[in-house]
């Protein structure tokens, strides 16, 4: 493999040749996991929406030819996480699972990257993430990996906190991804449990304290008309354990209603297992064969 051009793209944001970043922090570093012909590169990006350095980790197909374009799934962490966990083995070991099921399933060979978004869960709050995703990170990260101004295929998948921002970001902007695949997504509506970590974080507080308002103007249920009128929509893969400790059986199960009377492509899964990686990589995998190998 050979990732040649990729590092002559830096170089050239560092010098200052891209209007989206003033530079990158550091050289791009080659991680090797488990398989010695799949690498995971970290690498990172200046915002200058939120005015810091933010750090994202992708993968490449095995034979990647940088002649080519290759559709690209965005992988949305939960809270507490960060860009590593879709890549670690402890985690989702999504670089291994993209070439393993290229190889062997059909699925097209495809580029997976994750960024660390803290505990943003991905809104406009405290500091503007889901600006920075859709006008910063995403341009950015495919004039890297593409040699055309836009992939062959663009998709998404989060998980949890991931989940609700992959989620709003489909729905609010519904021509920009094909595919979109939602693993136990936290998007309580109307309020979120005692328990679920929304409760704790800054996007959704006011004075330090989780605010009921808050967390209502970022519901999903706000972007269900605009997004209806669009006449491009995503096929969405919706998944949850059926031993889900968060209380997230009753929002797929309520999501989905709103998929099947506006007909928009849907399935839904409710597996055995809980809210961990165990189940998140079994249904994972099982939506990639669903949404991307023809039947």
């Amino acid at each position: 493999m050979t990732y040649s051009r990729i590092y002559i793209k830096n170089l050239l944001l560092i010098f200052g040749f891209s209007l989206l970043v003033t530079s990158c922090k550091h050289t791009p570093e080659t991680l090797v996991i488990k398989n010695p012909e799949i690498a995971v590169i970290n690498d990172s990006l200046f915002s200058k929406t939120l005015n810091k350095y933010v750090q994202y980790h992708y993968s490449l197909p095995q034979n990647y030819n940088e002649s080519l374009s290759y559709p690209i799934i965005y992988l949305l962490h939960g809270h507490g996480g960060s860009s590593q966990d879709w890549f670690t083995t402890e985690g989702g070991n999504a670089a291994v699972t993209l070439s393993e099921m290229a190889k062997n399933t059909g699925i097209p060979p495809m580029i997976g990257v994750s960024m660390s978004a803290g505990n943003s869960w991905y809104v406009n709050s405290v500091e503007d993430w889901e600006s920075f995703y859709i006008k910063e990170f995403i341009p950015h990260f495919e004039s890297i990996v593409t040699t055309s101004d836009y992939p062959t295929g663009r998709h998404i998948a989060g998980l949890s906190a991931g989940g609700f921002g992959a989620l709003r970001f489909s729905l609010k902007f519904p021509s920009l991804f094909q595919n979109v695949i939602l693993l136990s997504p936290a998007s309580y509506d109307p309020l979120p449990p005692l328990n679920s970590s929304s409760r704790k974080v800054a996007a959704f507080a006011v004075d330090g304290v989780f605010s009921d308002s808050l967390w209502s103007t970022f519901s999903y249920k706000h972007l269900q008309q605009d997004f209806l009128k669009s006449t491009q929509r995503p096929k969405f893969h919706i998944s949850v354990g059926d031993d889900d400790v968060f209380n997230i059986v009753p929002v797929v199960t309520d999501l989905q209603q709103f998929f099947l009377k506006n007909d928009v492509t849907n399935e839904l899964r409710i597996t055995n297992g809980g809210h961990d990686w165990e189940c998140w990589n079994t249904n994972f995998k099982e939506a990639l064969s669903v949404l991307f190998i023809p039947k």
